[in-house]
């Protein structure tokens, strides 16, 4: 079932080379687990995957945020959490719902990421990974999937977050201007990380401030991790990566607060203009 599914959803590129499936379920099956990228929404996973993607580590990349459309649309969003704004409800999916996918879901995507992956570029050789911040959710089990798999987490202040996505429209959700909705998710999405951290094979964490203030060593400690090398591509890539990123919820406080300022002006303007006409 999944794979008709799969085969009438999941995006194909016309231009890839004629595919040998046989040969590619046996690289997919002696390949090594992936690099799990973590982080929620707006926490910098994006311009991170984007560093990694350029530096050696495959992350299939066919749609926006070098994400998979594999594994972001059609596996998480689609067949998991069931589409719509339900990857921003609260609470977040429970790890009892989700286990109950591990009989099906698990074995087609053994079966099938590399012949997705290898389609877009692929070369079954390289260090691949998967990027999508649904998998903070679905990170128990993903790493019963893959079980040496190596996890990344990108944290971010969780005010910056919920402040940076009350200003963005979202899948599902379109814009919602809900500060303590946004921080609660944020909490729940790095909770749920956070729990599965010695459960993983290998777990790194890093803070956003710290990779927007101090690119370059936060970087070449993360490649040093990851076993990829530094190279001057990637200093070209950090150019990206700057502190002004940072003070997301100070910058919409003030806004907010401007708006809130103007809205009593004007207020008062009324007010004093009905006095006039009653004078």
């Amino acid at each position: 079932m999944l794979k008709k599914i799969y085969e009438g959803d999941t995006m194909f590129n016309e231009n890839s080379t004629p595919l040998n499936h046989k040969k590619l379920l046996s690289l997919g099956t002696n390949n090594k687990d992936p690099v799990l990228i973590v982080g929620m929404h707006n926490s910098g996973t994006s311009i991170l995957s984007e560093i990694l993607h350029n530096s050696g580590i495959f992350l299939g990349n066919n749609m926006s945020h070098y994400e998979s459309h594999f594994f972001s649309i059609f596996i998480n969003d689609s067949i998991i959490m069931k589409g719509q704004d339900n990857w921003a409800k609260l609470p977040i999916m429970s790890i009892n719902e989700m286990m109950l996918y591990k009989e099906t879901v698990g074995p087609f995507i053994k079966k099938n990421w590399i012949i997705d992956y290898v389609q877009w570029g692929y070369d079954c050789v390289s260090k691949w990974g998967i990027k999508d911040p649904r998998l903070c959710v679905l990170l128990p089990l993903y790493l019963e999937v893959f079980p040496q798999a190596k996890v990344v987490h990108i944290l971010r202040d969780p005010n910056d977050v919920a402040a940076s996505l009350c200003q963005k429209r979202k899948k599902g959700v379109g814009l919602l201007d809900n500060f303590d909705h946004w921080k609660k998710l944020s909490l729940q999405y790095t909770e749920r990380v956070i729990s599965c951290s010695d459960k993983a094979s290998e777990f790194y964490e890093l803070q956003y401030e710290d990779f927007c203030n101090e690119s370059i060593s936060v970087t070449k400690k993360l490649f040093e991790f990851l076993e990829i090398p530094f190279t001057e591509n990637t200093k070209k890539l950090l150019n990206k990566v700057h502190p002004s990123r940072i003070g997301s919820y100070h910058r919409y406080s003030k806004q907010k607060n401007m708006n809130l300022l103007k809205h009593i002006n004007n207020l008062l303007n009324r007010i004093n203009m009905k006095l006039i006409r009653t004078i």
